[in-house]
């Protein structure tokens, strides 16, 4: 058990650390480019919004659920924050 309790907390500490370094990436590529990044926005917004419009997937409501976190996180990931816009 203490085996499964080790690899769950490293598997924890690696997605930590993979949310921080798309963090950062994303961060950059609003440096880089700006226009680039409003289009993949606009995109994941839409993305999300057709998701709520579409007939149901012929999946479980905890898949359909998980589908619909992952767009939402990535709207929000994309949304341009006001720092990088100064």
């Amino acid at each position: 058990m203490d085996d499964f309790a080790t690899s769950n907390r490293d598997l924890v500490a690696r997605v930590a650390a993979l949310e921080l370094l798309v963090a950062d990436l994303v961060h950059v590529l609003w440096q880089v480019s700006p226009t680039a990044m409003n289009k993949l926005a606009n995109d994941a917004a839409h993305d999300l919004e057709i998701g709520h419009t579409r007939v149901a997937l012929p999946v479980g409501d905890h898949q359909r659920d998980r589908l619909y976190a992952v767009l939402r996180s990535r709207q929000r990931m994309l949304k341009r924050k006001a720092a990088v816009e100064a």
